[in-house]
């Protein structure tokens, strides 16, 4: 009569120990079957499993029809009837919508339509959709049928035990709509979203309600929060629940599966890596030779200028790089450079007691305070310093191996001195003052672009623009063809007279050896467990 052999049928009540097998009754109904042991509220209903799958229960079509009747009162009672395949609710994969609902089905002949059409609709999943199974017969084979009596909720919607999309555990979504859930499901209607925290504290409410027209109130949120505490505790993780409240109040729990999209949390004092504010230097692929001539230094100058100004506890910053590669690739400790939030939830207080921080911050004041002064000084000091001993270089090819060495070596100790001062100008100094490298280079390439096509004769006559391209072994790559920078003071016409005749002549600030040169940033090879200022201005009091 159901278009199916009716001895191949079996009925499991789905308060019997065997519903909660997914191989006889499918996810869905093993899951509400473990949900109703455990005591939560979940409807009566039984299960339309394959004989094979379960030889112990009692299987024909009179015993379908016995089922029916007892649980939809001889027809009076709507009822629903839904798809529990094997491949739904699952922790990798929900498959949801796939397979068929069937909504207020009265009478026997409806109820056996509306069992075909389930058992039918396991066809729809193509087979690279059906995980662990490689054949047509698979999905079909492991469709059970959950049927449960129909109720007419005022108040229905979907509930996260966590938030899946920032990955917190101590928050708990309930979206809502009048009537079931479906339409919420479905996505024909938004619902009303409420962030509670896991002790049904409100955080906020998406959109606003007006007072007296709220779906949930404070006791229905409370129950909902406990809800899903309990599924949680049962399943041993948080868990995505459909629900429904009935004319009588009454909270109902008409599906609980994983979330398949939550993030893995991680495991405490993990670093977050990402490619931030390094990725146009090393937009590419970072070879070993890369890594040692470039990236060390960068990570070196930048632990220098976290140290300065106070960003980062010392140990820390000796313990763990700033920047290192993950599968080839640059990345930068996201909260140490400040690019990603460094607190996680209630670690604000505890910021709170620890005078550390404060502390360290303190000492850094008076540093960062003399150093912001004299920093456009010490940029032009160090970019004319630099551009010297690089006009005075032979081309690699002409240079004995113990020349080369040094350079190179020379290159690793200056290139810290460069990011430590770049990353402290663009922190500490106005964006327009022209006192970085990329400032002076932008300022160079739009006064000599127009004179000037041909990229190596800019770069030979001004060594700075090396400072817009990425460092590389291989072939160049070319400047940018254009700059809008303009009309910013730069060079050393820019910077009142220093040291020497006193006349204000770039003679007399380029006469005596640079601070930076004098007591070069990177006294140390980089990596090295011992961070030393910069500079002496920023040594503090003598």
């Amino acid at each position: 009569m159901i278009g199916v052999d009716g001895d191949r049928l079996a009925v499991v009540a789905l308060d019997a120990r065997r519903a909660q097998d997914v191989r006889i009754a499918g996810a869905k109904a093993a899951h509400l079957a473990r949900a109703a042991g455990a005591g939560l509220p979940v409807l009566p209903g039984f299960v339309v499993a394959a004989a094979a799958a379960d030889p112990e229960a009692h299987h024909g079509e009179s015993e379908l029809r016995r089922a029916w009747g007892e649980l939809s009162d001889q027809g009076a009672r709507p009822l629903v009837v839904r798809s529990s395949s094997a491949h739904e609710d699952g922790a990798e994969s929900s498959l949801a919508g796939l397979f068929e609902t069937v909504l207020d089905v009265h009478g026997w002949d409806a109820f056996t339509d509306a069992v075909r059409r389930v058992l039918r609709s396991a066809h729809r999943v193509p087979v690279r959709q059906v995980p662990d199974h490689g054949h047509d017969g698979a999905a079909r084979a492991d469709m059970a049928v959950l049927v449960q009596p129909m109720v007419r909720a005022v108040v229905g919607g979907v509930m996260f035990g966590a938030d899946p999309l920032t990955g917190r555990y101590d928050r708990v979504l309930v979206s809502a709509v009048p009537g079931g859930p479906d339409r919420l499901v479905d996505g024909s209607a938004d619902g009303v979203r409420h962030h509670l925290t896991r002790h049904a504290r409100l955080v906020r409410t998406e959109p606003a309600e007006p007072r007296g027209s709220r779906l949930l109130d404070r006791g229905r949120l409370r129950r909902l929060v406990r809800l899903a505490r309990l599924a949680e505790r049962e399943f041993g993780g948080p868990q995505d629940i459909e629900f429904g409240f009935d004319a009588d109040d009454r909270l109902w729990l008409f599906q609980t599966r994983p979330i398949t999209a939550m993030p893995t949390a991680p495991p405490r004092g993990a670093r977050l890596l990402g490619p931030g504010p390094v990725a146009e230097t090393f937009p590419g692929v970072v070879q070993p030779l890369d890594e040692d001539l470039w990236l060390a230094p960068m990570s070196y100058g930048l632990t220098l200028a976290l140290d300065l100004t106070g960003s980062a506890p010392r140990g820390q910053l000796r313990r763990l790089p700033v920047v290192t590669t993950v599968d080839g690739r640059a990345a930068a400790d996201l909260r140490l450079l400040g690019a990603a939030p460094a607190r996680g939830p209630g670690s604000a207080f505890l910021g709170f007691l620890n005078p550390a921080p404060g502390a360290r911050r303190a000492a850094a004041a008076w540093r960062t305070g003399r150093l912001r002064a004299a920093l456009p000084m010490l940029a032009v000091d160090l970019m004319a310093d630099v551009d010297r001993y690089l006009s005075e270089l032979p081309p690699p090819e002409e240079m004995l191996s113990g020349r080369l060495f040094a350079a190179v070596s020379w290159g690793r100790t200056v290139l810290a001195s460069l990011h430590a001062q770049e990353s402290l100008a663009g922190a500490l100094l106005a964006h327009d003052s022209g006192a970085t490298a990329v400032g002076e280079a932008l300022a160079v390439l739009s006064e000599a672009r127009a004179a000037e096509p041909d990229d190596a004769r800019l770069v030979a006559r001004h060594p700075v623009l090396l400072s817009l391209l990425p460092p590389s072994l291989g072939p160049r790559p070319p400047l940018p063809a254009r700059t809008a920078w303009a009309g910013v003071p730069r060079g050393t016409a820019a910077l009142p007279a220093r040291e020497g005749c006193g006349c204000g002549c770039a003679g007399c600030r380029r006469c005596r050896p640079p601070w930076c040169a004098r007591q070069p940033a990177a006294s140390r090879p980089p990596g090295s467990s011992t961070i030393r200022p910069a500079w002496p201005c920023c040594a503090g009091p003598s």
